[in-house]
């Protein structure tokens, strides 16, 4: 091989032995800001609207709740109870220890009416139920009551369900209508 083609040589694979370090350490930093801090979600089905669409990309920031718990009126992205492979955005509305309480079509916290100026006007919560929240459980509901199947249905969620809280929308509109 002459001098000037094993050098040639020795440059391409120096090239890339340097560009595969460079994408090895940001793979690794990607996969350490996915599973330790920031991760996205695609929002499948109607449970939230009208304040989140089918289709709608987020971020789930995974260290808010690392450093604090969930408060009311948080939404958040959780695993379905007995799962851990469909996540959920759910809203927070009932906190450890609280007694919730669904009455004539409104949700009330140890008594007290739950003002909910995110819910679509004229919108009611059914059936009654009454529920007291253990230490680590909350209560989650969805936005558009009539579909969300939540709390309601299958009773209050662990913390440790409870994956991080949605702060953004990657995608404000949802992907299918994105591309037209």
């Amino acid at each position: 091989m002459s001098p000037k083609r094993a050098e040639k040589l020795f440059w391409w694979l120096g090239w890339v032995y340097d560009f595969s370090k460079l994408a090895t350490v940001l793979l690794l930093l990607g996969l350490i800001t996915h599973y330790f801090f920031f991760t996205v979600l695609i929002v499948r089905g109607r449970s939230m609207e009208p304040n989140y669409q089918d289709g709608q990309v987020l971020i789930i920031n995974k260290l808010r709740y690392r450093l604090a718990r969930p408060d009311r009126g948080e939404v958040v992205a959780m695993f379905f109870p007995g799962e851990t492979e469909r996540r959920f955005i759910k809203r927070v509305v009932g906190l450890p220890g609280e007694r919730v309480t669904v009455k004539e079509g409104q949700l009330l916290i140890n008594g007290a009416v739950l003002e909910e100026p995110y819910l679509a006007e004229g919108l009611v919560t059914v059936p009654e139920l009454e529920r007291e929240l253990q230490t680590n459980e909350y209560f989650v509901l969805g936005d558009n009551r009539t579909l969300s199947s939540d709390s309601r249905a299958w009773g209050a969620v662990p913390r440790s369900f409870i994956i991080g809280r949605i702060d953004s929308k990657l995608f404000p509109q949802p992907l299918a209508t994105a591309a037209n």
